[in-house]
């Protein structure tokens, strides 16, 4: 999935596409990647279909490694939201079992999961803008493979009636259990309205800023490095940050990233063309990103036993919304100028800071 953000200046060339329709392609992505996944969550909480761990990153990597040879833009939206499809149907059954398979520390098993993730996004754009550089945008299906060896490796490695096993209790509980208690309610929204604050922030950065520098001359290989880094640090971070959780508690360390992140975003922007700048939209990024981990095992905790369903509302409905985000801010980068309007996506994560004083303590 990482593949697409260094992709978006070659599929505005290519396709003639304004600001706005950026904004809209991003928005049909994370529609179908993100605002999908509750859907994957109940089925998964009431059926359990563990195959959907193993087809998942085949059909993601099989349809996002051929927008390269798409024919037409109708065409590359399509093969986008199958990948993306791919993508969403992985996310709530991985993070449902994740925790069952980590022993006595779910926090840092999560956040093993979420680095996982995480460093695999990052990687995309070093990888696609390396790999379209030496071999052309046409000879991207051959990507396809890794993900093919990925998938088969993964049915060795937890075979799926071990992964019944281990996943037996999820198989019993069914949505009920999320709506029971109002409490638990209440602070499950208030979780994904912080993770949707904070993604915006960081979508806002992955949308909006490979466009502005492809507009300063940068090139795609110094794009791809940029969020390879940016990603990958904040996966590296978000192990540490886990660890730390016992020690300082997550409420702590979900509000250090609200409140660090969007001033350390918006400074990277004011002085984006020179080194402090790329330093600080590296911080930023991996500030906004590395309490993830954190979010998702704290909504599991008030899921009332719907694990799956909870997950996908932390990675799937802030996401999503986050992706809807993009579509105004675009409009407001057309009307208003590219400096403006990442100055706001940045700030974003702002709102949030008042939900984050509202956890209670752990």
């Amino acid at each position: 999935m990482g593949f697409f953000t260094p992709l978006i200046p070659i599929v505005m060339d290519k396709y003639g596409l304004s600001l706005s329709l950026v904004g809209v392609v991003s928005m049909m992505a994370t529609l179908a990647s993100a605002l999908s996944q509750p859907f994957f969550g109940v089925l998964f909480d009431r059926f359990g279909v563990s195959a959907s761990l193993y087809l998942a990153p085949l059909l993601t990597g099989l349809f996002v490694s051929c927008l390269g040879i798409a024919p037409s833009f109708t065409v590359f939206l399509v093969l986008l939201c199958l990948g993306c499809l791919g993508s969403a149907a992985f996310h709530p059954k991985g993070a449902s079992i994740t925790p069952t398979l980590s022993g006595s520390h779910p926090e840092v098993g999560m956040a093993v999961f979420s680095a996982g993730g995480n460093l695999g996004f990052a990687a995309g754009p070093a990888v696609i803008a390396y790999f379209i550089s030496v071999w052309g945008f046409r000879a991207t299906p051959i990507l396809a493979v890794p993900a093919a060896v990925v998938a088969g490796s993964l049915a060795l490695l937890l075979p799926s009636g071990e992964l019944r096993r281990r996943s037996a209790r999820s198989e019993q509980i069914s949505l009920k259990g999320l709506l029971a208690n109002r409490r638990d309610l209440a602070m499950l929204l208030r979780l994904v309205f912080i993770n949707f604050s904070l993604n915006v922030g960081v979508r806002g950065l992955s949308t909006f800023l490979p466009v502005y520098m492809t507009q300063h001359g940068s090139p795609l290989t110094s794009i791809g490095a940029l969020f390879t880094g940016m990603l990958a640090l904040g996966a590296v971070a978000s192990v540490f940050v886990s660890t730390l959780s016992r020690r300082a508690g997550k409420r702590t360390l979900i509000l250090i990233s609200a409140a660090l992140g969007a001033p350390l975003a918006v400074a990277g922007y004011v002085f984006f063309q020179s080194p402090a700048g790329i330093v600080l939209i590296v911080a930023a990024g991996t500030v906004l990103t590395f309490s993830n981990p954190l979010l998702i095992l704290m909504a599991q905790n008030h899921s009332g036993n719907s694990p799956a369903m909870a997950s996908s509302l932390i990675m799937g409905l802030s996401w999503g919304l986050a992706g809807l985000a993009m579509v105004p801010l675009g409009i407001l980068g057309e009307a208003g100028g590219m400096p403006s309007m990442m100055v706001v996506a940045g700030g974003f994560p702002l709102l949030s800071v008042v939900s984050c004083l509202r956890i209670p303590r752990d």
